[in-house]
């Protein structure tokens, strides 16, 4: 069932990505759906053997997640601010 339901929101995120990338942060948002549902099947997956390990790779994959959040939210604020656009063609500068 949770499997089912990850590769629905997987779909999603992939459909959302090629077709409704235009807005920055419609591509961060969809980053963060990818991320939280790899930690999603990391943990189902590591419920289902029972390795600690496994839970504790989970913790590493949320903290780069919101490394990645962070990260991202501060190129879009210092590129809207530079530029006054939060549109993904305006970033020149960035090399899209």
């Amino acid at each position: 069932m949770i499997l089912d339901v990850c590769f629905f929101f997987f779909l999603i995120a992939f459909f959302h990505l090629f077709y409704q990338m235009k807005v920055f942060l419609n591509l961060l948002l969809v980053f963060e759906l990818l991320t939280l549902l790899i930690f999603s099947v990391g943990m189902y997956l590591g419920g289902l053997s029972s390795v600690v390990v496994c839970f504790h790779s989970c913790l590493v994959i949320l903290s780069f997640g919101l490394a990645e959040a962070v990260m991202g939210l501060a190129i879009l604020i210092s590129c809207s601010r530079y530029i006054g656009k939060a549109k993904v063609k305006s970033f020149s500068l960035l090399k899209f």
